[in-house]
């Protein structure tokens, strides 16, 4: 079973339940909401990850609270960042990863779109 802080998932569902387009899931056996089923923000064994993209990544890498996700020793994910305290000081950033995966997701959609012509 995996394990991860109860108090996290409260902190999770605080900060996204009445988020548009946020809804709850799982990734990897752990509490997670999803955007158009694809996942944005999540529960991991020592914090939440939260999906944000790559130049995201590079700037917020290094703040109090916030590193790179690594899920496998040197797997580094690079849309992704490990918030691991201070979750109401970056609230913002739970609501960052919904929006970047809508867009991502908005893409997804318009690409789809456009080969079906």
């Amino acid at each position: 079973m995996a394990k991860f802080d109860p108090a996290h998932e409260k902190v999770l569902h605080d900060m996204l339940r009445d988020v548009p387009g946020a809804t709850p899931g799982k990734m990897f056996g752990f509490p997670a909401y999803k955007v158009n089923g694809k996942l944005a923000v999540g529960l991991y064994e020592t914090g939440i990850v939260a999906k944000v993209g790559p130049a995201r990544v590079q700037a917020l890498v290094g703040k109090p609270g916030i590193s790179a996700f690594e899920p496998m020793p040197g797997r580094t994910w690079k849309d992704w960042v490990l918030l691991t305290g201070s979750f109401d000081q970056h609230r913002a950033l739970f609501e960052e990863a919904v929006r970047y995966v809508q867009a991502e997701t908005d893409v997804e959609s318009a690409d789809a779109s456009e080969r079906k012509v």
